[in-house]
Formats: C-alpha cells, structure tokens, sequence
C-alpha cells in the first residue's frame, strides 16, 4: 500500500481540499482528512506531470480533477507503477543532482572542444584526400575566377623570364611525387605585392612582384616546392573544409560532393586574408626544405626570400604572403634545425 498527503481541486474552484491519497496496485483513493470527500479512480486513468527538479508534482484525474502532493518519492512509485514518464524521470534524476549536471557540463564543454580540435581537422582531412579530381578541378577554376576579378592583372614579365620560370617549374614536377596536374600561373598585383598562392587542382599562383623580390633561382625553387606541398596535402581543400563546420562535413562524407562548389567562394578569401595554419605551413617548409637540402642548395635562399617576404609585409599589411603566418624567426630557425639534422 503506498500512501501520501496532498491537496485536491475539483477543477471547478480554486478552493483547496487536503486528501489522504491511498493506492492499492490497482485503485487510488482519495480521502478528505476531515471526511468530506471520498474518491476512487482506476490507476490507469490518473495522469503524472512530468517531474520538475523537487517541485510539487501533480496527478490528473478523471473529470478534470488534480491531485498535487510534495511527497515525491510516494508520488514517484505510483508514477513508476504505471510506467509513465520514464524519459522525464530520467532527466529529472539528473538535474536534482547538481554534482551530475556540472560533470555533465563538463564533459560537454570537454567533448565539443575534442571535437574541434581533433574530429573536424580528422573528418576535414579524409573528406579532402577523397575529393574527385573534376570537383578540385572546379573548386580552382572558381577561385582564380575570383582572384583575377578582385585582386590580379595580368603578367608584365618578358617572354624570357617566363620562360625561364616555366622550364624551373617544369623541372619540379619531375622531381616532386606529380599526383596532380601542376601547372604555373603568372600573375600581376600592386595590391597584395609579393605572394604565392596553391589551388587544390595544382595550380600553382606567383606575382609579378615575388619574382621581382627573388634575387636567384634557388629562392623562387623554395617558394615553387612549398606552395606544391600545399597542393599535394591538400591544405587548401583542408581549410576550406574546416572552416565549413562539422554538418558541412557530414553531409559531404555521406554523399553530397555537389555542396562542395557552394562554399568554393569562400576559398579565395581563406587564401588571401586568413593563410594557412601554423600546422599546415610547418609541413609546406618541411617539403620545401627537404628538397632544397637533398639536391645540394640548401635552405639559405628559401630562408632568404623569407626574410625579405617579412620585411614587405608592412607595405602590403594584411594582403602580404606572411600575414598571417607563423613568426618569420620561428620558421627561419626551423629550417635551420631541419638542414642539420638532414646533414
């Protein structure tokens, strides 16, 4: 027998009667403590509000009567007997129980940060290592669309020191792994003076003005390997992505590679404005470092035009090659470390 005190409204006036609920397993009972009332309902015709932290709760009976009582834990059996509410008590058991609830919170906060800072960047990756080529291949065309309209002209330097930068790219892809169609782009830009750039299909962009800046073929080399490891890790296609959120990422890996060209519009302003991660440009110097070590020149002309790259960043702020990339000092004593090492 489970039994509780509570206070009663017959649905008709807001007068309050104090009743002795009694259920048997099969019937409730209602009684007025001062005998005034007397009432018996089929368990299965009372209806439980949701519990509600330690809030009275409330039993709705036949004809539009209620019961509230702040006995919970009698009200809780009864509600247990005819199986009701069993999502919501398991809320409510959890936020009576504010220890719960903060670890909890925590393991909220803790889950989404793992999630952005490992799951996005992971799903980022596998989504652009399995890209189609014809849907890189659009990605890049919209962006040098994009590019061409807003920041570049086209190229004033002479047939022979075109050709003379060609046949070095040509070179390059020889010697680099060529698992993309690379090809060599000439560009001019008063605006964001010296700078390169690397388009997901393997387009490779430099500016009238980093050729200028170059004193030697061996700093342009540096350059040319960098900007080709962006495109052979897929870093562009890699930010995009992350930039994109989690549900971008989702609906491509089940799927949806058509959405891919929809945000192909914000790659331009990625490329230009945002850069690329410290993670990302440390794995673009350790191609290009190692390949200048390997075939005998060395990172000193990469490291270089580098410095020379920094001290232009004044004049062209936040439109420069290193904008926003990791500290000059940083990188330049990484390649260091990196041709002793080689050595």
């Amino acid at each position: 027998m489970i039994k509780l005190t509570g206070t009663y409204f017959d649905g008709k006036s807001s007068k309050p009667i104090p009743v002795l609920v009694q259920f048997d397993g099969v019937r409730v009972r209602l009684r007025g403590t001062k005998g005034v009332l007397k009432l018996d309902f089929q368990l299965q015709d009372c209806k439980f509000t949701p519990p509600l932290g330690n809030t009275r709760r409330s039993m709705l009976l036949p004809g539009g009567g209620r019961c509230e009582t702040s006995d919970l834990k009698a009200f809780a059996e009864m509600e247990n007997r005819k199986g009701a509410n069993r999502g919501m008590r398991l809320v409510n058991f959890i936020e009576i129980r504010w220890r719960l609830v903060s670890g909890c919170l925590i393991g909220l906060i803790l889950f989404v940060w793992v999630f952005t800072v490992y799951g996005i960047p992971f799903m980022a990756k596998k989504v652009a290592y399995n890209i189609p080529t014809e849907i890189s291949e659009k990605v890049s065309q919209k962006t040098l669309q994009m590019l061409d309209q807003r920041l570049f002209e086209p190229s004033e330097l002479d047939v022979q020191k075109t050709g003379r930068l060609q046949e070095i790219f040509q070179n390059l892809r020889q010697d680099v792994a060529a698992d993309f169609d690379y090809r060599l782009e000439l560009r001019k830009s008063p605006r964001i003076g010296p700078n390169a750039f690397a388009l997901p299909s393997g387009q490779i962009l430099i500016t009238d003005e980093l050729v200028a800046l170059a004193k030697n073929d061996q700093e342009l080399i540096g350059i040319l390997v960098h900007e080709m490891s962006h495109v052979e890790k897929r870093h562009g296609l890699r930010m995009l992505f992350q930039n994109a959120g989690a549900f971008f990422l989702i609906s491509v890996l089940v799927g949806d590679m058509a959405s891919i060209i929809s945000i192909a519009g914000t790659l331009p302003t990625l490329l230009v404005e945002s850069g690329y991660s410290r993670k990302f440009e440390k794995e673009a110097d350790q191609a290009a470092g190692t390949y200048l070590i390997r075939s005998g020149i060395g990172t000193e002309p990469f490291r270089n035009i580098l410095l020379r790259l920094s001290a232009s960043r004044s004049r062209h702020g936040r439109f420069s090659m290193l904008a926003s990339h990791p500290a000059i000092q940083q990188r330049i004593n990484y390649l260091q470390e990196l041709e002793k090492s080689l050595q």
